[in-house]
């Protein structure tokens, strides 16, 4: 289980890939045949056969995410990329809705925290078709005044509506406390204040800003051949070009300083339960000690075996729900715990929590525990990963990070050197102290 505001937050790239991907693998081979090409204008293309599955998938991700919103227009990257839809020169936005439903292809735009999105999925015979529609909304989006203005109404509403369900409100509020002043502190949505500022000119000039070729990947895996579709990528692509003179100004790098003491917030609603966020820093994504938080949140709050919910739920009955949630990024990320219980009944919870850190700090896991976890990882993962589309994400996305593409498989060994040892030293490391939100009545 997830937060509900994970999905609301269109966290589709933040989420493609388990915990911390890494890459090289036993009985796992994505990359052997991926071919890269890196144009003269910087942007990459990495191309996958993939014959089995008669679909040919593309993935488009840029570099750039919500927490490059400039100042005071919070909300820019979401509400450009849902403005890419909008229209073109030659295709309104009804146009481009049928004639992609009559090619049997879906294409969606996407935003997240560090990265944005164009993707489209088709059949070889309607590929053709299906791909001159992607490249026209991504070099022809017009912006037209009446659809943006209805898109960011959509917005307003949407990021409004986040804070009727007290599980949203609570990981909003908890973001915010434990964020500070980095963007992070945010939804991909923006503040209300962002929204109502950005105007469709804004929205005109950022698109040029998120797809400067020299910080996207395109990735394609499907059924196609290589030689037959790079002369249609590299065309299609190679005129693109860098620089960006027109406004708004990025917002600059964020430094971020843990916090050194406990932290505590708590809001009255009228609720008949309690819940309660407490959250920890944690290694960003690609982090030496990721490895290790992964296992300890999957032992921690995953499933209803993990030993949140064994120990508070099952066991002494203190809770109705208690979870935990690495949300890993590739800047400051956290481990947050999750808790809706009895407002009675929050004291002890709270008590049973911070049992259960000290409990791997001290004792760390059994090695058959962390095998355990490393083996349903590793299911899970190819599970994930089977569409083609998913696998075009992955690879664009750890080439992106500078990591390269071929770390993707190496996953499947990621967890294998992970010891007690390590596990007892990043509770202690981490497990210092935490950012608290209680929602009461």
């Amino acid at each position: 289980m997830r937060m509900k505001l994970r999905f609301l937050v269109v966290a589709l790239l933040v989420t493609l890939l388990p915990c911390c991907s890494s890459s090289g693998s036993v009985g796992l081979n994505y990359t052997a045949d991926v071919e890269k090409v890196v144009l003269d204008n910087g942007l990459t293309l990495l191309l996958k056969e993939n014959p089995a599955f008669d679909i040919i998938a593309v993935g488009l991700l840029s570099g750039v995410g919500s927490v490059h919103d400039p100042e005071g227009l919070e909300g820019l990257t979401y509400l450009t990329q849902r403005n890419l839809l909008s229209g073109t020169a030659d295709r309104t936005a009804q146009d481009i809705v049928i004639e992609l439903e009559s090619l049997g292809a879906q294409l969606q735009t996407a935003a997240s925290y560090d990265y944005s999105a164009v993707l489209v999925q088709s059949t070889p015979s309607s590929f053709a078709a299906s791909f001159a529609v992607f490249m026209d909304l991504l070099n022809h989006s017009v912006f037209p005044e009446s659809e943006f203005e209805r898109e960011r109404r959509l917005s307003q509403a949407i990021l409004a509506s986040l804070t009727d369900d007290p599980m949203n409100a609570i990981v909003l509020s908890y973001l915010d406390l434990f964020y500070g002043e980095h963007p992070y502190k945010l939804s991909p949505y923006g503040s209300p204040a962002g929204l109502t500022a950005i105007d469709r000119q804004d929205a005109a000039n950022w698109h040029r800003y998120l797809y400067q070729p020299e910080q996207v990947v395109v990735a394609v895996v499907g059924n196609f051949k290589a030689a037959e579709l790079r002369p249609l990528l590299e065309d299609s692509f190679g005129s693109w070009q860098n620089g960006y003179t027109e406004g708004p100004t990025p917002r600059k790098q964020t430094d971020f300083v843990y916090p050194t003491e406990h932290r505590k917030r708590v809001i009255n609603l009228p609720t008949e339960a309690a819940f309660l966020i407490m959250g920890y820093p944690a290694p960003a994504s690609f982090d030496e000690d990721s490895a290790a938080m992964a296992v300890i949140n999957s032992i921690l709050g995953e499933g209803m075996a993990s030993r949140l919910f064994t120990e508070i739920r099952d066991k002494r009955g203190l809770a109705y729900t208690a979870m935990s949630q690495y949300d890993d990024r590739l800047g400051p990320s956290n481990l947050l715990i999750f808790l809706a219980t009895h407002p009675q009944n929050v004291k002890q919870a709270k008590e049973q929590v911070l049992l259960e850190l000290k409990r791997l700090a001290d004792e760390g896991l059994a090695e058959e525990e962390i095998r355990h976890i490393a083996t349903r990882k590793r299911g899970m993962y190819l599970i994930q990963n089977e569409t083609n589309l998913n696998q075009a994400l992955m690879l664009a996305m750890t080439e992106l990070t500078g990591w390269g593409y071929a770390w993707v498989d190496d996953y499947m060994t990621f967890f294998d050197d992970v010891t007690s040892a390590d596990i007892k030293e990043a509770a202690h490391k981490y497990f210092q102290y935490y950012t608290e939100v209680l929602i009461i009545p």
